[in-house]
């Protein structure tokens, strides 16, 4: 396989799983890849080039641990238009975080929302959408919330992230304009449901995420579309409306055709 800096970390692991200690023994940052839950949440959505940002090391740090396993490297590697800027681009504390006040700022704990296995998205994207100038968003969570922080930055939001422990992390956001408000739902197409289906008959993926456990559903809908063939949708069965998904299938050039059919029944109709 070759890699390149935008090469997903959940794409290296599902090649080669003994991967997951030659990324750990690059620097400590790492150690929670052998945590089952969080390599789920985080290797699905993180590049080498986000990695290395987070681990405060360079991209070829993991390309110099990934070869021995039988990885080779791409001769001119690309970069991602969306990729978090590399540790030297936010390296200095911003200004506003010298002048935070605890009445103006607001503090969203989302610990014990993923604990019990619901999904904390709606509620950030609320608190971040009715941010005045004036206020500081803190977003305390166990890892640095990287999709996150990819979604709200483009549109005029500061952010810095500070790791206080092993799994404590505060993450902030302030607005450096009037900010432009982030869209959940930007991917969501407006074209009939059953006249799409009917479209792709006989070119459906099938996939049931309605008995899995957060974050698996996510994981599993993301790990079907990378090898989805051209011209073909994923067809999701769902227990619900996956709003923290939605962005990442507009990151990926995808549309979601949604049809809710009853309690704890949905189906999601993803193609490109």
């Amino acid at each position: 396989m070759e890699l390149s800096a935008t090469t997903r970390i959940s794409t290296i692991l599902r090649e080669n799983p003994a991967a997951i200690e030659a990324i750990v023994s690059i620097n400590k940052h790492f150690e929670k890849l052998r945590n089952p839950v969080l390599r789920k949440v985080l290797a699905s959505r993180v590049t080498i080039a986000d990695a290395a940002r987070i681990g405060k090391c360079r991209v070829e740090d993991f390309y110099e641990k990934l070869e021995p396993l039988g990885f080779s490297v791409a001769s001119k590697p690309t970069h991602n238009k969306r990729a978090i800027p590399m540790e030297a681009d936010v390296l200095e504390r911003p200004a506003f975080m010298a002048n935070l006040s605890q009445e103006n700022t607001i503090v969203l704990d989302v610990r014990d929302t993923i604990a019990k296995g619901d999904d904390p998205f709606l509620q950030i994207m609320d608190a971040v959408n009715k941010l005045s100038p004036e206020q500081v968003l803190c977003i305390v969570n166990t890892f640095e919330p990287i999709p996150l922080i990819a979604i709200v930055r483009p549109k005029g939001f500061e952010y810095y992230t500070e790791t206080l422990g092993p799994s404590l992390v505060k993450t902030y956001f302030k607005k450096q304009s009037a900010g432009e408000k982030v869209e959940v739902n930007q991917t969501v197409s407006e074209e009939n449901f059953d006249e799409l289906l009917a479209r792709y008959s006989g070119k459906l993926q099938p996939i049931d995420v309605r008995q899995m456990e957060m974050p698996q559903p996510m994981v599993s809908i993301l790990g079907a579309l990378e090898t989805l063939p051209e011209g073909e949708a994923l067809y999701v069965h769902h227990r619900k409306v996956p709003q923290f998904l939605l962005p990442q299938l507009t990151e990926r050039g995808f549309q979601v055709s949604i049809k809710e059919v009853g309690p704890n029944e949905v189906y999601l109709l993803i193609y490109r």
